[in-house]
């Protein structure tokens, strides 16, 4: 009921929101002013264009500037840039950023990394380590650990990729680097709008076809105030098919560990399929294929007022996301195929609202940037091979369980979330005026984080196992387990998360001479973190295993969990970070930069050890760096960088903790690196490319837990003690080391029309899977591949026709690995039943798209 509610104003809102936008491309003619001027760029970071290549003006120290006058290892996707490359999400725009990688299990559920500076290592529950990069939407940060939001990117100005520590200017979580998406802003004195229709599909398979819907329009309401509306609807078919199957359990009477059954010997099977033709106990018809479809809609408004020195702009996004389905699949199954018994899909909805006033006191430029976002997640998961892989003789996670008549239940395991995200920013700066010798910015941040997990793990009917029909396994205080916790959950997440984060900060920059300039940052932070609730299952709640500071029995039938949760010790912490930078004008168009600068990523608590948290860590980056221009139509940059990351948050799973872990500071790493991109204009013919190369390896030997009362790393470890988890040297995992991209645009005339023909590719490297050195043996490097995209247009005044194939080889890339639960156990040959699941690139996809602007 709940869900096709939901569905439904759902589907509503979204015919809203392209109506609203249609009915206000047609209307709003009427209301523009005849006599409208035209004023210069509200944004303060627009693209020019002149004769050549143009210049890209960027906002990434918080001012203005040309990219190639930023002393610091920069990529900007301009506008033009991202309509080329046909880029509507976040994997598309990942390809084009070569110090870029990420994990992810779809969309809206990914980690992003730069150089390398990676993480990949057994969960830790969902209150777990913040993520190694700040991700911003304009002004505001939405950083989102293992769930990074899915920004649509239509009536985006550029994507900025900072790389390196951003410390200083943006804070905690941009350790190794900053992802900002700027949008376009209302243009006071215009009228203009544009639509783009799109219809696309993945040659693999049948009806997965897919459309995109999109329009922008800005309105010129009276002298000093504009509006400026985004709309957009986009459904992509599915490219991965979930086969019929069936799945056969080994049976073990009442429990596998029964006294009357001391060997643990099956006496029978219970077999499940996803398709209700292939066996009597199947509950879900769910196999078909192209079963991973997306949908989603959103769209954003924004006003703009100036009044005098003063401009006020308010801004609302609101986005939602339907992916159903796996987005990885099982390789030894066939190309792009799963075996899923039960149902996957993440619903994704979020708003972000924010304010930004820019004005002057005395000569001083102020800007205030407030923002709150919020966000709510509905997950399911197949959980299925979960419960095989335990489902093994011995093993006491085996347990078997009964209806009132004594009948098996499926004992298959489904995962469900409902998780919500809460986010509130204030920043302000103050910058010195422009008539004084130096640059100055100086200001204060304060955020805000509220995170709500409430997951569940268990069989379906779970709560429903009756006491009198067989004896199941009791805990200690002789509850079942179906007795102890919420609805059908075996295993049960209910945490709050709240933080809070203070700076103070401040960068400027002095020219020494005409051409040499000293720049200098400084961060002084504060974090807090307090964490309270339960993690796991009845039994461990009655030990107090699973729950922080609470020891107290389960005594009741159907206890509401939540009403007996434990507080974990706040985590507190403060210190700095810094920044220097000299750089040197050689020429018009040719500058060098040196620079070293410093980040953080917030430390946190530890649900099993509540009395254990874990602190920040720190990354220090040791950069030289160049950008030059020859003429007005070749340009390349360059870094090389040594980084230092030092006490690195590393997740560990102790035995018989139900897959809850704690995070450990468990040792150092350092990358050695090199970026680069460049473009080139060659009478009709353009083109741009970049590439980067990270050797990211540990620096220091990785070892285990003292013990869960101890949550820090042994002193000393070995591979014959089974105590060294990574030895040093060992590679950081999922960074190729060595990605690129080119392109080759060639523009010409035909029929009188403009016209082109682009040809772009794409290649990164093998990577590693893991950093724990036998769980990376278990699941295997993930391969290089190269991968090829084709478009041809014509266009004319304001509309455009445009036709693309991206992967036109169908060259079937990995991405990343993963498992249902520890590798050590899901990826294991000895177990008898290795499964592992990978993510590839986009299979072939084609394309034919539409655009008009007025």
């Amino acid at each position: 009921m709940y869900r096709n509610s939901y569905r439904h104003q759902a589907s509503s809102m979204r015919k809203w929101l392209l109506c609203a936008a249609t009915s206000l491309s047609v209307l709003a003619p009427a209301s523009a002013f005849a006599q409208a001027v035209v004023p210069a760029d509200q944004s303060g970071a627009s693209d020019t264009k002149p004769a050549g290549l143009g210049e890209i003006v960027v906002t990434a120290t918080r001012r203005s500037e040309s990219v190639q006058k930023v002393p610091i290892s920069l990529q900007a996707l301009t506008t033009e840039k991202l309509e080329q490359r046909q880029v509507v999400n976040f994997s598309d725009y990942a390809a084009l950023l070569p110090s870029v990688s990420y994990a992810s299990l779809g969309p809206g559920r990914s980690d992003l990394y730069f150089r390398g500076i990676s993480f990949a290592s057994e969960g830790a529950g969902d209150v777990t380590q913040e993520s190694v990069a700040g991700i911003y939407l304009d002004e505001i940060p939405m950083t989102s650990a293992g769930r990074m939001p899915e920004v649509h990117v239509y009536d985006m100005q550029r994507v900025e990729a900072l790389s390196g520590p951003q410390g200083t200017l943006f804070g905690s979580s941009s350790l190794s680097g900053t992802l900002r998406l700027i949008t376009n802003k209302p243009k006071l004195g215009v009228f203009e709008g544009g639509y783009d229709v799109e219809v696309n599909k993945f040659t693999k398979g049948g009806a997965n076809s897919g459309t995109v819907d999109e329009g922008f329009i800005n309105i010129p309401v009276t002298k000093n105030i504009a509006v400026r509306m985004m709309a957009y609807y986009d459904h992509t078919g599915g490219y991965i098919d979930n086969a019929p199957a069936t799945l056969t359990y080994q049976v073990y009477p009442n429990g596998a560990n029964n006294v009357n059954n001391p060997n643990n010997v099956p006496t029978g099977t219970y077999t499940i399929s996803n398709s209700s033709t292939l066996a009597a106990n199947s509950t879900n018809n769910i196999a078909k294929r192209n079963a991973n479809p997306v949908s989603e809609y959103g769209g954003r408004i924004a006003v703009l007022g100036q009044f005098g020195d003063w401009s006020v702009l308010p801004q609302v996004v609101y986005q939602y996301l339907d992916a159903k389905g796996s987005f990885n699949y099982d390789p030894k199954l066939g190309d792009l195929t799963v075996h899923d018994f039960g149902p996957t899909e993440n619903r994704d909805a979020w708003v972000q609202a924010a304010l930004t006033i820019n004005g002057k006191v005395g000569d001083f430029d102020v800007i205030s940037s407030s923002g709150y976002f919020h966000r709510r997640i509905k997950n399911s998961n197949d959980y299925t091979y979960y419960t095989a892989h335990y489902d093994q003789p011995g093993n006491t996670s085996s347990i078997w369980f009964h209806d009132k008549n004594g009948n098996l239940i499926n004992p298959t395991q489904e995962y469900t979330g409902d998780n919500t995200y809460d986010k509130f920013t204030q920043e302000v700066r103050v910058s010195v005026p422009k008539s004084w010798p130096f640059t100055l910015t100086a200001g204060a941040f304060y955020q805000w984080q509220k995170k709500q997990i409430n997951e569940s793990y268990g069989p379906a009917g779970f709560g429903q196992v009756n006491q009198l029909a067989v004896n199941e396994v009791l805990n200690s205080a002789g509850v079942l387990q179906s007795q102890g916790l919420r609805g059908d959950a075996f295993y049960l997440t209910e945490n709050n998360q709240v933080s809070n984060d203070y700076a103070l900060f401040a960068e400027g920059t002095y020219p020494i001479t005409t051409r040499l300039k000293l720049t200098g940052g400084i961060r002084v932070f504060r974090a807090k973190t307090q964490s309270t609730g339960f993690d796991g299952t009845a039994n461990g709640a009655n030990v107090g295993a699973f729950i922080a500071g609470c020891a107290t029995p389960f005594t009741a039938p159907r206890l509401q969990a939540c009403n007996n949760v434990g507080t974990a010790t706040p985590y507190d912490q403060s210190g700095e970070t810094h920044k220097v930078t000299v750089n040197y004008q050689a020429a018009p168009g040719k500058m060098i930069y040196a620079t070293y600068s410093t980040g953080f990523r917030p430390g946190g608590n530890n649900v099993i050890a509540p009395t254990q948290s874990y602190k920040a860590d720190t990354l220090s980056n040791y950069e030289l760096g160049v950008k030059t221009s020859w003429g007005r139509n070749f340009r390349l940059n360059a870094a090389l960088y040594y980084e230092q990351w030092k006490g690195l948050q590393y997740s560990v799973i102790p035995v018989g903790y139900n897959g809850n872990g704690g995070i450990i500071n468990a040792g150092n790493a350092r990358v050695y690196g090199l970026e680069s991109d460049f473009d080139w204009h060659i009478g009709k013919l353009a083109l741009s490319g970049s590439g980067a190369y990270n050797d990211a390896k540990l620096s220091t030997d990785l070892c285990d837990a003292v013990s869960i009362s101890a949550l820090v790393p042994l002193s000393t470890c070995s591979v014959a003690a089974g105590t060294l988890a990574a030895a040093a040297g060992t590679r950081l995992p999922r960074q190729p080391r060595f990605k690129g991209q080119l392109q080759a645009r060639y523009s010409y005339t035909v029929a009188g029309l403009d016209a082109f023909t682009q040809v772009a590719a794409d290649h990164q490297s093998s990577s590693t899977s893991d950093l724990n050195a036998v769980n990376d043996q278990l699941l295997g490097d993930v391969p290089g591949f190269t991968s090829a995209d084709f478009s041809t247009g014509v266009s004319r005044d304001k509309w455009s026709l445009e036709f693309f194939v991206e992967n036109f080889t169908d060259t079937r890339g990995q991405m990343s690995r993963n498992t249902f639960c520890a590798i050590s156990i899901c990826a294991n040959p000895a177990t008898g039943t290795s499964n592992t699941r990978t993510l590839p690139n986009k299979p072939r996809f084609v394309g034919l798209k539409f655009s008009n602007k007025f």
